[in-house]
């Protein structure tokens, strides 16, 4: 079947395919009378289950000196079942302490409940490449998450970043990385069956705006393929149900339609393009930016992050953005945060905290 293409927000001389740089907008000051819209800000605190839990908790209590709204903690799966049917109640323990010493310093706390680091055992049985293996042990996960975690969270976060997640998974066979995406979305339902009802439940897509690599026909199919596996896919099924994947039948899926009270993008740049499109294409539910700053220093990824605010403030006066989630608080491995191991805070977090 060949990749069918995706309606954006298109000017028509490039056929509906892709984001047109948006124009700079003048900086705007609230009307006079007016309240600018409150975007509660947070950020992503690194966290390893029962490990180093003094660390974790000074992590905490430094987010709530910077005046900060939110957390949000992965539970990692790998250290939590580290054998099938086997949950690690240390691990649980000490998220579960984690995320009260976090609210009684006045945060919120969320959990990301999958990592790109999954069991040995689940990969072993084909992860999310075998749909069975999938349905079975994914929603026992979420189940036991919500059972050890439930009392104390303040909102969910599934998975993060899918598209990247199954190019992990599949990296150079389209059709079985469109089939992993199949599954994550199936993934993504049975989680919202689990946890609705409760904590908000926010996605945390991987969206950017695609454009072909050459000037072949085939370049144009690849670009609208990943265009369609990034937004269409999530956006459609997200508002009607419907799972749209290139070389695949087109089936609806039940509980698909509205499964998420917030609709969370992950970004690294062109907010205010990511924003418009999720607002005019997405289901009918608040927005989130969970924002990755770029840059190699940390003067270009303050102005990274100042550029994302403008975005965010100009967004805001025409869609329900509630928050913006910063990753992550602190440098380390292979990480660069808003603050230094020692948690100075650096230019990147003044900008953070300032716009």
């Amino acid at each position: 079947m060949d990749p069918q293409p995706v309606p954006l927000l298109t000017v028509s001389s490039l056929a509906g395919l892709f984001i047109t740089e948006r124009a700079t907008e003048p900086e705007t000051t609230p009307e006079e009378g007016t309240t600018p819209p409150v975007i509660a800000r947070g950020v992503v605190v690194a966290s390893d289950g029962a490990r180093d839990g003094e660390r974790l908790h000074d992590d905490l209590a430094f987010a709530a000196e910077l005046g900060l709204t939110h957390v949000r903690l992965d539970v990692p799966w790998a250290a939590a079942q580290p054998k099938e049917g086997r949950i690690d109640g240390g691990v649980m323990e000490s998220l579960h302490a984690a995320a009260l010493a976090a609210r009684g310093a006045g945060l919120q706390p969320w959990f990301r409940l999958m990592q790109a680091d999954v069991p040995h055992w689940f990969d072993d049985e084909g992860g999310f490449a075998d749909d069975r293996t999938a349905g079975l042990w994914w929603p026992r996960w979420v189940e036991a998450v919500a059972e050890h975690l439930g009392e104390v969270a303040a909102g969910w976060v599934p998975f993060e970043a899918p598209f990247a997640m199954a190019k992990r998974i599949e990296p150079d066979d389209p059709r079985k990385h469109g089939d992993v995406m199949h599954n994550l979305v199936i993934a993504w339902r049975d989680a919202w069956r689990i946890l609705r009802g409760g904590p908000p439940v926010a996605t945390s897509l991987d969206v950017l705006t695609e454009r072909p690599t050459g000037p072949s026909q085939r370049d144009l199919d690849e670009s609208r393929r990943r265009d369609q596996l990034r937004w269409g896919l999530w956006l459609d099924g997200l508002s009607h149900g419907n799972v749209r994947i290139p070389g695949r039948y087109d089936r609806e899926v039940p509980d698909l339609a509205g499964s998420c009270d917030i609709l969370g993008l992950a970004v690294r740049g062109d907010v205010a393009n990511m924003l418009d499109r999720a607002a005019d294409q997405g289901p009918e539910c608040p927005l989130a930016i969970m924002f990755r700053p770029s840059g190699d220093t940390d003067t270009a990824r303050a102005d990274s992050i100042a550029t994302m605010w403008r975005d965010v403030r100009t967004a805001a006066r025409s869609y329900d953005l509630r928050s913006v989630t910063i990753t992550p608080l602190l440098d380390g491995p292979g990480r660069l945060g808003i603050a230094t191991a020692e948690r100075r805070l650096k230019d990147a977090g003044e900008a953070f905290l300032a716009g």
